[in-house]
């Protein structure tokens, strides 16, 4: 585990133990495993007499998970389930149930049996001490040394970037408290990096071991593949944590400093042609293009800086537009 990781208070603040924890299940296609995860959840919830919401999000299944989950929330008032119309895909999945928990402590899991629902008291117990989130790290990676070093190479990679100092960022297993998700911008494939994108300056988090048990059902959708479009998120990862709220901060800068070099490359060849007879077409030609180029180029990214700005404040502006459509909610009303 880490260890510079932000510590806990001294004295952590009070906590209502019979506070709701809510927990958030994206699935698509887990017909096998939903009724045995749903059950095993349960199970450890009420076995530690906690106050809890098990939030079921059927995200676009082919099969007849959406079927298990109504059966399920029919049961049991304290499971809801959430058919999204259409695969979304696992981040508009979690997105989804992140929008519909009631509790000050949400927790989010896979929904293919390999996250341990036994775990969850410890994440529990680690943000009633005092932390705003805490993540579950694995123990043991079992996927191979290559594999191993794409993904170590790629949590440093992130660290980096981001400024979190995780050990591991993919993992969907990890606990919030509410308001560190409230305002996230959850988009695209934003969940493998949800722990950086919430874990800002002052943020309290932390890790723990845990093992992933193996796929009782199907096969993972995780491979060497994945490493391009990773690499893809990266890039997105440090424009959303540095220049989301602010991008003429990047374009603004690149613009400028393509005007200055392209105006001082142009006026060089400039005073060159009339003070001095540099014959610009017959030995710089392609210099000479390239500094227009730039010029260019400059006032390109200035005007899509300026554009981009005026499109964060008409996003943030109505952040009341959902990007997914909610088709139906299978719920039973639960007295408080």
């Amino acid at each position: 585990m880490p260890t510079n990781l932000p510590m806990a208070p001294a004295t952590p603040p009070p906590f209502d133990a019979d506070e709701l924890i809510s927990i958030v299940v994206p699935l698509y296609n887990e017909a096998q495993s939903v009724r045995t995860l749903a059950g095993q959840i349960v199970e450890v919830m009420e076995t530690h007499g906690f106050r809890y919401e098990l939030i079921l999000v059927n995200d676009g299944s082919a099969d007849q998970t959406w079927g298990h989950i109504s059966a399920l929330a029919a049961a049991n008032p304290r499971i809801i389930g959430l058919d999204l119309a259409g695969n979304y895909g696992q981040t508009l999945g979690l997105r989804a149930g992140f929008e519909q928990a009631q509790g000050s402590i949400v927790v989010a899991m896979d929904g293919d049996l390999q996250h341990d629902p036994a775990y969850l008291p410890e994440f529990v117990r680690l943000i009633r001490a005092g932390y705003d989130m805490v993540g579950g790290a694995k123990s043991k990676r079992p996927e191979g040394f290559l594999k191993t070093l794409i993904s170590n190479g790629a949590h440093n990679i992130i660290s980096r970037l981001s400024g979190v100092k995780l050990e591991y960022f993919g993992a969907t297993y990890k606990a919030y408290r509410r308001y560190l998700l409230t305002n996230v911008e959850m988009l695209g494939d934003a969940h493998r990096f949800l722990g950086a994108l919430v874990a800002r300056k002052g943020v309290r988090y932390i890790e723990f071991p845990i093992e992933i048990r193996a796929r009782a059902f199907g096969a993972s959708n995780y491979g060497l593949s994945k490493v391009f479009k990773v690499i893809v998120d990266l890039l997105i990862l440090r424009f959303t944590v540095v220049y989301a709220r602010k991008p003429f901060r990047l374009f603004g800068v690149l613009g400028i400093l393509s005007l200055l070099i392209g105006g001082a490359l142009t006026s060089g060849f400039l005073i060159g042609s009339v003070f001095f007879h540099v014959n610009i077409a017959a030995r710089f030609p392609m210099e000479f293009i390239f500094s227009l180029f730039l010029i260019m180029g400059g006032i390109f990214l200035l005007s899509f800086g300026v554009l981009a700005e005026i499109g964060t404040y008409t996003y943030f502006a109505r952040r009341n537009r959902r990007p997914y459509v909610l088709r139906h909610v299978a719920a039973q009303a639960v007295e408080a």
